[in-house]
Formats: structure tokens, sequence, C-alpha cells
């Protein structure tokens, strides 16, 4: 189970209500963000999307629980729906469970429309891709991830099958978080594979400003 969630913060202490001018600089600089980018390829058809769906749900929400602002990322051959963190919780829920397959597999144009939302972000920024197959164009999406890695972005993985797990783990952030859960076994075992990228986000100590 993951605990990607960044618990420790060191600074002063600091209350001020109601909330001072600069709140909305602060919480750009400590806030969290995370983008969840789903695969609703060709091969998702049938029940990987359904429990994809239950599985994306169950993050989103268990991660706005934790205080993190929740994006949404639908790709398959290019993305197909993009919502930034900005977005209410029940429009990224909404969009999601209206998934719609669309063509082929490559998680380029997903990891480029990452890095066009983070680019104009600060704070803990967070990437969680799952796919249920190989990845093609590996070289340039590993480039696209250390972009991101090298800008402070986390990157978590699930992927359906060890060599989705596989082919996903070359994303993450070399000496990142301790994540033992990539590979997801079985169809079956989807939706809890998907909802445990969210793992020990209750125990996150930040408080987020509505």
């Amino acid at each position: 189970m993951s605990s990607w969630i960044r618990r420790d913060f060191d600074g002063i202490g600091l209350t001020q209500a109601p909330p001072g001018p600069h709140l909305a600089a602060v919480q750009a600089r400590y806030g969290g963000t995370v983008l969840l980018c789903i695969d609703v390829s060709w091969s998702m058809e049938g029940k990987p999307l359904r429990e994809a769906i239950s599985g994306g749900v169950a993050f989103l929400e268990e991660a706005d629980r934790a205080h993190y602002d929740c994006g949404l990322i639908l790709w398959s051959r290019r993305v197909e729906r993009s919502l930034p963190p900005s977005t209410p919780l029940r429009k990224v829920i909404g969009s999601l469970r209206d998934a719609k397959l669309g063509g082929g597999t490559d998680v380029v144009p997903a990891l480029k429309r990452c890095k066009e939302i983070y680019e104009q972000m600060r704070g803990d920024r967070v990437v969680c891709i799952f796919s249920d197959g190989e990845i093609p164009r590996i070289g340039a999406a590993e480039r696209l991830a250390r972009e991101l890695c090298e800008m402070g972005v986390r990157i978590v993985v699930r992927g359906l099958g060890p060599k989705a797990a596989r082919t996903l783990g070359r994303l993450t952030c070399p000496g990142g978080d301790d994540d033992t859960g990539q590979v997801i076994v079985d169809v079956a075992d989807l939706r809890a594979g998907i909802a445990s990228m969210a793992g020990g986000l209750t125990k996150n100590r930040r408080t987020k400003g509505k």
C-alpha cells in the first residue's frame, strides 16, 4: 500500500482569522494536489473499466478527505478528458463515472498534460497513473516523467499485470516513495489496487483552506 502523502512540514506555526490577503500564496506553496490518470483505451472494455472507475472514485474520495485537491486525466492514445485540481470534487467524480473508451494506449500525451498543469503550480504535487498494458514510446514517456520529477512532482503507478507494472515503474522518480503495490494481479483486484494509491491519506496532518 502506498504512503505517498507528505506528512511532515517544517515551519513556523501561524494562525490568523479571518485569513489574510496572502492565504492563496501560502496555499499555492504548501498545498497538496493530485492528478489521477486512468487508462481508457479499448483494452479496458467491460469489467476492467467499471472496476477502474469504482477504484478511482474511492481514491478521489480518500484523497479529498486527506485535503488534497484532485484533478483527472482520462487517456488512451490521446487525452480524452482533462480536469485540473481546481475542479470541484463532484465534477471530477462525475466525469470519471462518465468515462468512455478511447483508442490505443500512449501515456505521452497524458504526461504532457500533467506537466502543463503542474508548471503553473507549487506545493506537494502528485501524479497517479493506472494502465492495463505495456507503454509504447516508453523512451519519450520516461523523458517526460524525469522532467516532472525534476519539477518536484511525485509519480505513483499501478499496472494491471506484471508487464504493465514493470513498464509503468520506469516512470517513477528515482529515490521516490517506497511503493510495493505497483502490480494489480487480476481484474478482480483492480478496484482495490487503484484505490490503494491513496493509502495513508487519513494520516495527513495538513489543513486545507476552503
